[in-house]
């Protein structure tokens, strides 16, 4: 095994994924080419439909995220100090973002929950439910999407600022 050949295997899931450089594409494509022993590693590994995308893992801080999430569902309200709730959420979303470099995530996890806790929250509420009829239900889902809404736009102000951020860092 020479020099070239160790670092082609090492490449190799890279190359796979199609996440190099046009020069070391190149190479390890010459390389493979002209060495039986690489074109064997190279149809041995797996393709990249195989290998799990990073982002679709689930981690521990996926969950810890997915937990802080709920815990500004649940105590978080538009009733009380204003300035915390939209300052609290604006950071959420930003570190969200800087976290899954995806602004449907940061979607997904400000409304979700809120959605959630606002239905769960009201059920008992005479406002929205006396007599369980049809449009009290839709008036029911209309303030959650509601109040969804407002938490997910703070959130996604956060996103923005972290968008803005990157680039000016990159």
């Amino acid at each position: 095994m020479s020099h070239d050949c160790s670092i082609v295997e090492d490449l190799l899931p890279l190359y796979h994924k199609h996440s190099l450089q046009n020069d070391t594409l190149l190479f390890i494509e010459q390389h493979i080419a002209s060495c039986e022993s690489c074109q064997r590693l190279a149809s041995t590994q797996p393709s990249p439909s195989q290998n799990k995308p990073l982002k679709r893992t689930l981690t521990f801080f996926h969950l810890v995220f997915i937990v802080l999430s709920f815990m500004f569902a649940l105590n978080s309200s538009l009733l009380g100090n204003n300035l915390l709730f939209i300052v609290s959420y604006a950071i959420f979303g930003c570190l969200t973002y800087l976290f899954y470099k995806n602004s449907w995530i940061v979607f997904a996890i400000s409304f979700t929950p809120v959605f959630f806790w606002a239905i769960i929250d009201n059920l008992n509420n005479s406002l929205y439910i006396s007599h369980s009829n049809l449009s009290e239900i839709g008036a029911l889902l209309i303030g959650a999407s509601f109040i969804a809404i407002l938490h997910t736009i703070f959130a996604l102000l956060g996103s923005a600022i972290a968008i803005i951020l990157r680039k000016l860092f990159n």
